[in-house]
């Protein structure tokens, strides 16, 4: 049993984060908005997918995903739109290489220090400097969805590039390790393959009680 904090359609966990996904391209078994917004329960808390469209709008959601790379928007439009909703939450994609650096990430967590950030796949390839702002900064969270898949190739010794799964191992026996998801970014990679990786590193129990206490302050 376990919780899954980066999906986009339910499929093994016992609760998790949905979020939403809108724009293009639309991938086959993913979730809109609207869907995520209906299966909202006690297990499950639903991130809404703010569109570039949506940007400067005031929206009536509590928990808010932004997605950089792939509506385009820049850091002072997602540090305006956070200032406009003041959300308990909000889950942000760290995957927007050249355009974004790790300290424009920071700089928004730092601007809210009273709301809760996920900084969701844990920068890829920068993963050292984001488990170090998860460690200095007290209201951010990650998970390394794709990054420990895509690649560190969940400690496949023949494939994995080795700093990834490294820095995961380090993180998760670090003074920050209370503030670590395990998220998988189903439908897009197996969920299975993600909860054996962590299984075998003995750390489940570990990140349920994380999802559990971060679920518990930001409902």
């Amino acid at each position: 049993m376990f919780y899954d904090a980066h999906i986009h359609n339910r499929n093994a966990e016992k609760g998790g984060f949905l979020v939403g996904l809108e724009n293009e391209p639309y991938f086959e078994g993913t979730l809109s908005n609207d869907d995520v917004l209906k299966m909202q329960n006690e297990n499950y808390i639903a991130f809404y997918y703010v569109t570039c469209q949506e940007i400067t709008k005031k929206l009536p959601y509590k928990f808010l995903k932004f997605h950089p790379r792939r509506e385009r928007y820049n850091k002072n439009q997602v540090l305006n739109s956070i200032g406009i909703n003041l959300p308990k939450c909000v889950m942000v994609d760290t995957l927007n290489e050249p355009y974004w650096t790790a300290y424009d990430y920071w700089e928004i967590a730092k601007a809210y220090p009273k709301i809760y950030f996920i900084f969701s796949h844990a920068g890829g390839y920068l993963i050292n400097d984001f488990i170090k702002i998860c460690h200095f900064q007290d209201n951010v969270w990650i998970d390394f969805s794709l990054t420990h898949t895509v690649l560190g190739h969940l400690g496949n010794i023949d494939k994995e590039l080795v700093y990834i799964n490294q820095a995961i191992k380090y993180a998760l026996n670090a003074s920050f390790k209370n503030k670590i998801l395990l998220g998988s970014d189903f439908p897009f990679f197996s969920q299975e393959d993600v909860y054996k990786y962590y299984d075998k590193l003995g750390v489940v129990k570990l990140l349920n009680n994380n999802f559990e206490k971060l679920k518990e302050i930001i409902k």
